[in-house]
């Protein structure tokens, strides 16, 4: 028996150190809510920390106009408007990174307040609303036509 204690009191830490080692989960994705678009369009309200992000679904139809406007106090928010296929995974910095291709003049580098476009296929466009600065509250409105 006390072989066996003396046993199990050297291996209970070769088995416990495997755990140990592992690293600490990454925090779960949020949910991204899908904005319905009624014919007169749609209105959201939001919030954003610093350097905070938020993202939202809108299920286009192929050549379908999209209509995005985006208000904010300070003008301190931006948005993106991603096509149908984007990706949204773990940032570095715990805001979620989109991977996928921005349409038309409605990318980061654009940081637009107001756009409209065309979506090139059925599915669901991706918005990321980003805060350039400190915390703000926002409208989002978007259009389908």
């Amino acid at each position: 028996m006390k072989t066996l204690l003396a046993l199990l009191a050297l291996l209970l830490p070769l088995a416990i150190l495997p755990l140990a080692a592992r690293p600490a989960s990454a925090q779960p994705l949020p949910e991204i809510p899908t904005i319905q678009v009624p014919p007169a369009g749609a209105s959201i309200t939001g919030k954003l920390g610093p350097g905070g992000r938020n993202l939202y679904y809108v299920s286009a139809q192929s050549l379908q106009a999209l209509s995005v406007t985006l208000t904010s106090a300070g003008n301190v928010a931006v948005f993106q408007v991603y096509g149908p296929g984007a990706q949204v995974g773990p940032g570095s910095n715990g805001v979620p990174a989109v991977t996928g291709t921005t349409l038309t003049d409605a990318s980061a580098k654009d940081a637009p307040l107001a756009w409209m476009g065309v979506v090139p296929q059925s599915g669901l466009c991706l918005i990321a609303v980003d805060s350039t600065a400190g915390p703000t509250v926002y409208t989002l409105a978007v259009t389908l036509q």
